[in-house]
């Protein structure tokens, strides 16, 4: 049997290797706080959905498949939490009943710990059919229908019934019924376990010969014990299969409804701060357009009690986005509720906004602002640039960079220099940009810049000077914003401390 809840045709790999960047592309974009809630202590979940969100999917109609289903688990939490549950019970029944296998175990303990795993499977198996039969007609999505569908037929009546008779007679303890034939030197040969024809076997063995050991025959114990594993042993192979292919599906339903159980928690979660989520409209990766309404940081709104600030944008033909304005007016916030909503998107996911519409991009990456080397061992300028430097052994056409304040570490006419070229290079190879950047030089370099269409976006700012946290259309303005800082020192007259004030008293 296969889960098939996270693709079509094949398993989802939780466990598969993580791209060189994928820690830094968490902490720029604040990931940790989403998976938090996705989990909510869950470790499995918190893996799952991490992995699933880190592996973005490049093609459209597997996104699709995972929209569906993940639109099936918003309209039916209890069933999804009711089947995951059950994966979760039972690992945690099989951790309890001190059964394993292991290489080491001798044929007899092999047979009897898969004979006991078989038993707690096949009591949770009965359970995942109860809840198939149940909420079936509830589910719309292609995985969905087809799991609930599969848990029926196969695990039909006539399944259980077959597999619990053959399990109770396994752990029967009144004795096994062994049949050998005679070999050279009249040694006993193609030792085979047999079923005991329950109707007739007392009366066919009733007056058959018998032998007791004695119970100092040690020597006796080891012959017939040896026997008895000679005879099991092709059967405790077929157990320890069946009882690893049916913890293997246990272990893979586990992983892959996860993944769905986070987005449950994380869509209550939004749903409960009253903010939106609705599922994006993907386009393909050769378009260059975006149009969102209301997107915003949903790790941000998780952490902060007062409301949040959406942005809108719509546009068509354009490669390279410039973010300008004065400090703290919702640049790098916008910044990251691009990287996180593609992301989402691309994991199948709902996102942060009301409206979303992007294309599919390769890869992810963010260059963001990092603190001093503490060490030492190579400034700021050379740290940028040695990540810079890795980036772009990765990059291909369709891929999508966020630069947040890169390469300011130096004066204004290097950094812009450097962010000009690169930049440049970068949207002239086919790979979109998102550049916040304080640097005036560099951000007007790109106007009319004929390569590609270029979005200019900027801070709003009321004619009071006051930030509104939002990011609206706008070209870069040749200012550093240094009068707000000069409001914000001076602007109480009665400060003692303020060298302003006490020229001005005098």
């Amino acid at each position: 049997m296969n889960v098939y809840l996270m693709f079509r045709d094949h398993d989802f790999n939780p466990e598969a290797e993580h791209e060189f960047d994928s820690d830094t592309l968490a902490s720029d974009l604040e990931l940790k706080r989403i998976f938090e809630v996705m989990s909510l202590d869950d470790k499995v979940i918190a893996s799952v959905c991490a992995s699933a969100m880190l592996h973005p999917l490049q093609d459209k109609e597997e996104i699709l498949y995972r929209q569906a289903i993940v639109m099936d688990s918003i309209a039916n939490p209890e069933a999804v939490r009711t089947l995951y549950g059950i994966t979760i019970e039972a690992q945690k029944r099989i951790r309890q009943s001190w059964s394993w296998l292991s290489l080491t175990q001798s044929v007899s303990c092999v047979f009897s710990s898969a004979v006991s795993l078989l038993k707690i499977y096949v009591e949770m198996l009965l359970r995942l059919r109860k809840v198939a039969e149940n909420e079936t007609q509830n589910f719309h999505s292609d995985g969905f229908i087809r799991l609930l569908t599969m848990l029926q037929s196969e695990l039909n009546d006539t399944y259980f019934h077959k597999i619990k008779e053959l399990l109770h007679e396994l752990e029967n303890g009144r004795g096994m019924l062994i049949s050998a034939t005679l070999g050279s030197c009249n040694q006993g040969v193609n030792y085979v376990l047999r079923r005991k024809e329950t109707d007739h076997f007392r009366r066919h063995w009733f007056f058959a010969p018998a032998y007791t050991l004695s119970e100092r025959d040690d020597a006796g114990f080891a012959d017939l014990s040896n026997r008895r594993e000679r005879a099991v042993n092709e059967s405790s192979n077929a157990l320890a299969q069946a009882s690893e292919h049916v913890g293997y599906f246990f272990k893979q339903l586990r992983q892959e409804l996860a993944f769905y159980a986070g987005c449950l928690n994380l869509h209550e979660a939004l749903h409960a701060r009253k903010m939106p989520a609705v599922m994006p409209e993907i386009l393909p990766p050769d378009k260059e357009e975006r149009s969102y309404k209301f997107l915003y940081d949903p790790a941000l709104a998780l952490t902060t009690p007062s409301p949040v600030t959406g942005n809108g944008l719509d546009v068509v033909n354009k490669r390279l986005y410039i973010i300008t304005g004065a400090n703290q007016g919702g640049k790098s916030t916008c910044l990251r509720s691009v990287g996180q909503a593609q992301l989402m998107m691309q994991c199948g996911m709902f996102v942060g906004a009301e409206k979303f519409t992007a294309p599919i991009r390769k890869r992810v990456f963010t260059h963001f602002k990092k603190e001093e080397d503490k060490n030492g061992i190579s400034g700021k300028l050379d740290e940028e640039l040695a990540r810079m430097d890795e980036i772009a052994s990765h990059l291909e056409p369709e891929c999508l960079v966020l630069f947040n304040e890169s390469f300011a570490a130096t004066n204004e006419r290097e950094g812009s220099e450097i962010c000009r070229q690169i930049t440049s290079a970068l949207v002239e190879n086919g790979i979109e940009v998102f550049s916040v950047t304080h640097l005036y030089t560099y951000a007007a370099s790109f106007l009319g810049y004929a390569p590609c269409g270029v979005q200019y976006l900027k801070a709003e700012r009321t004619p009071g000077n006051r930030r509104t946290f939002k990011i609206i259309s706008g070209e870069p303005e040749p200012t550093a914003f240094g009068k707000d800082l000069y409001h914000k020192i001076f602007e109480d007259s009665n400060n003692p401390s303020c060298f302003y004030c006490f020229l001005a008293n005098k």
